[in-house]
C-alpha cells in the first residue's frame, strides 16, 4: 500500500516537471528581456487585468493581512 507521502511526493514530481516543461517550452519564444517582462506587448486587456489584480492580491496578502491581524 502506497502511503500518503508516496503520493504527495509523486504528485510534487509530477508537477514540477510539468512547470519546467512549460518554462521550457515557452523560454524559446522569448528574443529578448522586453518579450519576457511585457510579453512583447502582445497582451491584451483581459490578461493585463488579471495579472493586475493577481499583484494587488498578493500584495495584501503578503502585507496587509498579517498587519491587520496584529
Amino acid at each position: 500500500m502506497i502511503t500518503n507521502t508516496a503520493w504527495f511526493l509523486g504528485a510534487f514530481v509530477v508537477y514540477m516537471g510539468i512547470m519546467v516543461a512549460i518554462g521550457i517550452f515557452f523560454a524559446g519564444k522569448n528574443s529578448n528581456a522586453e518579450d519576457y517582462f511585457l510579453g512583447g506587448r502582445r497582451l491584451g486587456a483581459f490578461v493585463a487585468a488579471f495579472s493586475a489584480q493577481a499583484s494587488d492580491m498578493s500584495g495584501w496578502l503578503l502585507m496587509g493581512l498579517p498587519g491587520l491581524c496584529y
